[in-house]
This record gives C-alpha cells, sequence and structure tokens, in this order.
C-alpha cells in the first residue's frame, strides 16, 4: 500500500498556511463594514482551501476530484482578493504581494492537479 505524503510534507499547504497567517492580520485593518463582511468571508475560503487540499492529499479514490475542489476555492480567493484592492482595502504593496503568492499558489495546484490527469 502507497502511502500518501504527509500534509506538512505539501509545499501547496504550506503556501496556503502561510498566506492564511499573512491575511489574518490584513484582514484585520479592514474598515468595519468590511472587516465583517468581505472579511470574513475571505478568510473563511482560505481556510477552506487548506481543508480542501488535506482532503485531496489524503483521497484515495477521487485525487483529481479533490484537487478540482481546491481549484474552485483558488479562484474564488483571488476574486475576494481583487474585490479587496477595487475597495481600497488592500494597499497596491499588499495586492501586489497576495497576487505573487496566489500565482504560486495556482501553479502548485495547476501541477497537482496535471499529474492526476
Amino acid at each position: 500500500m502507497k502511502s500518501s505524503r504527509g500534509i506538512y510534507d505539501l509545499i501547496v499547504f504550506q503556501k496556503v498556511y502561510d498566506f492564511l497567517f499573512w491575511l489574518k492580520p490584513t484582514v484585520q485593518r479592514f474598515a468595519k463594514v468590511h472587516k465583517y463582511s468581505l472579511g470574513l468571508d475571505l478568510e473563511k475560503e482560505v481556510v477552506e482551501l487548506l481543508k480542501k487540499i488535506v482532503k485531496a492529499n489524503l483521497s484515495r479514490t477521487d485525487k483529481k476530484r479533490e484537487i478540482e475542489n481546491c481549484l474552485v476555492h483558488y479562484e474564488i480567493v483571488k476574486i475576494f482578493i481583487r474585490l479587496a484592492k477595487d475597495y481600497y482595502l488592500l494597499n497596491i504593496r499588499q495586492y501586489e504581494f497576495a497576487s505573487q503568492q496566489l500565482t504560486e499558489i495556482g501553479k502548485l495546484l495547476g501541477g497537482w492537479y496535471k499529474k492526476f490527469s
């Protein structure tokens, strides 16, 4: 029986974890009207992405479908980050950082997906 890699060995897990670690205090600085709506939704979506990565990593039957679920949450996070920028909740430096991190996460998820296609 082939064992799955430990979740902490997955680079994509660590990148998303680090992104969430950066995001939490960033969202706390959002204007109150957005902190408890867009900010909370954004945080929840990144947490959901982490959960889906764990689930995909542990899946033995339909890993491809589980990774597709990760990609859906990834795209939603990208939309929320863009909204945060458009509402001026993120300055240009923060938006560039988030974009760079998300680009890297997207490449990792895409590579993982291709591995099972």
